[in-house]
């Protein structure tokens, strides 16, 4: 991959370094040429990001299913010719534009800060040709379609725009901010975090020289060590060969020496033999003569005599030749015993440069979690929805109750005995399942909709064209079914990418689900795993978290799913793709949730001693 200077990475692709060519963005907010892309490798359809080292997933058309980076400049012959630097900041950027009552030079960000000014916000700015950008980035003022007023606010639990009139009508109680004001602060948040990696930059920079200078440090090391090496092996070498050779000298005349003790032992032995073979052979001849040559008298006085020296003579034995027995003991000698005699290299690791970089303050990035209502109930919950506004619906098995948030209770019904769930089609229509079916509370009367041919089906949820989903278990899909005409569709769950690793997802009856945003589903039979599907069953991305049981989940406005963890007792965000954001809050127990209409978070604990409601602002 290419290297270059800040000023190369912002103006042209990070992989070949050459202006963009149909530049795409990516997921993790880099940008590269279409072309750069097609090159890269893909796996299991996904490639990495050659920057940051991200795995991005290709949509089903590829690299041309990327975004189109949305602000790209048609390259000139900026590198042809000789650039102005912006003469109002230091930052070395070039410039865009010009001021013709300053008549100073001014780069795109001096640009917009000169028109805010007082004192200049009425001076002729004339923008260069490599200022053409998109329509939609002068951001022009949008009308409100239903009111046609001028759109000035923005509504924090709905995630949308709004005129005044909205404010005051169908967002009356919600959380509503200027909008100026809001984009201010959201791009001060931006420009902080830019500030902070430009300052990074710095420090790269000079962390690149200082790993030039340990790398010329490296390599004179290396050589050092090979020189200490070669000076050893040398040394080694001449002691080891003299060594050797004085050994052997003395081990050799050892052996001599020995030689000359035990030849002399040997001659002294060898003369004891023969004296003592003369001897013997004395005795006998004298023996022999005695008895064929002495009389019968002298036989008779002197045979007990000769008979005891004879006695004698072989009562007595030689002594033993003792020699020495010479033998060269050694260890066995092998390139082992050699290297352990010679040593080894220690090639430990040792931090030799670590970037240090200054910490400027960031605004932090989610508002802060508050608790902002709390109230005791007297049983436990089973299902809880939003209402309408703050206000949510609690059904504990027997009643269906509609809460405020400080616990008051607005209403209360008792819903058909054999009610499973209750499940939310709007904020004023509320449906319990009852195992083939759903019943809804007209006036006084109950009326059934929502009709299947099997027996206990699987709740899921309402989508956003009002159907029902149900999970036939038999057949092994979900079927859509709407209010008066029953099952209008089949949706098979299937696994082509292998999320699931060939585990069996719906062994529960009882199922956790959700619409998207993006008109995904999310599901989870409150098991370790989070599934999220497209809107024809396929599974697109798997969140799993092991020791873990999802008791409940909920989505917003803003594309997040909220998911209760009853064992490790968090409540966590992901994204509407299935990424885990942030643990959002640690409770201590389990917790069924809900988001009311105004963003509020209700989070109610089903304890043997503790049966709590505890409402959270975290938007």
């Amino acid at each position: 991959m290419a290297q270059g200077n800040y000023s190369d990475i912002e103006s042209k692709c990070g992989i070949c370094l050459s202006p963009y060519t149909e530049p795409r963005l990516l997921e993790c907010f880099h940008t590269f040429c279409t072309p750069c892309l097609e090159k890269l490798d893909v796996n299991d359809n996904n490639v990495t990001c050659p920057l940051c080292r991200t795995q991005i997933a290709l949509p089903d058309n590829g690299v041309s299913g990327l975004k189109t980076y949305p602000f790209y400049v048609e390259p000139s012959h900026r590198d042809n010719e000789l650039m102005d630097i912006c003469e109002l900041c230091s930052e070395e950027n070039y410039v865009e534009a010009k001021c013709l009552d300053c008549k100073i030079d001014l780069c795109l960000s001096c640009r917009d800060y000169h028109k805010k000014l007082k004192a200049s916000q009425n001076h002729s700015l004339e923008n260069l040709k490599l200022d053409e950008l998109k329509q939609h980035h002068e951001n022009p003022i949008n009308e409100c379609n239903e009111h046609r007023k001028e759109i000035t606010l923005f509504c924090v639990p709905c995630n949308t725009f709004l005129c005044s009139e909205c404010s005051e009508k169908a967002h009356r109680l919600h959380k509503v901010q200027n909008l100026s004001q809001l984009v201010q602060t959201r791009k001060k948040m931006l420009l902080a975090r830019t500030a902070s990696l430009k300052s990074r930059i710095s420090v790269i920079g000079n962390t690149a020289e200082r790993v030039k200078q340990e790398e010329n440090n490296y390599y004179k090391n290396c050589s050092i060590v090979k020189k200490d090496i070669l000076a050893h092996a040398t040394s080694i070498k001449d002691v080891f060969c003299n060594t050797v050779d004085i050994l052997t000298n003395k081990h050799l005349a050892t052996i001599d020496n020995t030689k000359k003790i035990d030849i002399k032992v040997i001659d002294t032995y060898s003369n004891e033999i023969e004296i003592e073979q003369l001897s013997l052979a004395g005795l006998i001849k004298t023996t022999e003569d005695f008895i064929a040559r002495s009389t019968d008298k002298e036989l008779m006085f002197d045979a007990f005599i000769i008979s005891g020296r004879l006695d004698k003579v072989l009562n007595k034995t030689l002594n033993p030749l003792s020699l020495h027995v010479q033998k060269f003991e050694c260890k066995e000698f092998t390139a082992a015993t050699v290297e352990n005699l010679f040593g080894k290299i220690n090639a430990s690791k040792v931090n030799v440069v670590t970037p240090l970089y200054t910490q400027l303050p960031i605004p932090e990035l989610f508002p802060k979690v508050e608790k902002v209502h709390s109230f005791q109930r007297h049983e436990c919950i089973k299902d809880i929805v939003a209402a309408n506004n703050d206000n949510a619906w609690i059904f504990n098995g027997n009643l269906a109750c509609l809460l405020s948030q400080n616990g008051t209770v607005l209403s209360t019904y008792a819903p058909p005995n054999e009610s499973i769930r209750m499940l939310r089609k709007s904020a004023d229509e509320i449906w319990f399942w009852t195992g083939q079916s759903a019943v809804k509370k007209v006036k006084s009367q109950f009326q059934e909709g929502y009709k299947v041919s099997f027996h206990n089906g699987s709740v899921g949820c309402f989508n956003q064209n009002g159907n029902l989903l149900v999970y036939n278990k038999e057949e092994e899909v979900f079927c859509e079914v709407s209010e008066k005409e029953g099952v209008q569709n089949k949706i098979k769950i299937t696994d082509p990418k292998n999320k699931l690793q060939d585990t069996i997802f719906f062994p529960s009856s009882d199922i956790l689900m959700a619409e998207t945003r993006n008109s995904n589903y999310v599901i989870s039979t409150q098991n370790n795993t989070v599934v999220i599907t497209n809107k024809h069953g396929r599974i697109l991305e798997t969140f799993k978290r092991s020791n873990t049981q999802f008791k409940c989940l909920a989505v917003d406005n803003y594309g997040n799913i909220l998911v209760s963890d009853c064992i490790n007792n968090y409540i966590d965000i992901l994204s509407e793709n299935g990424i885990f954001q942030r643990n959002l809050l640690k409770l201590t127990r389990s917790h069924l949730i809900s988001i009311d209409e105004c963003g509020f978070l209700w989070a109610c604990e089903n304890g043997f001693n503790n049966m709590r409601t505890d409402i959270y602002s975290y938007q």
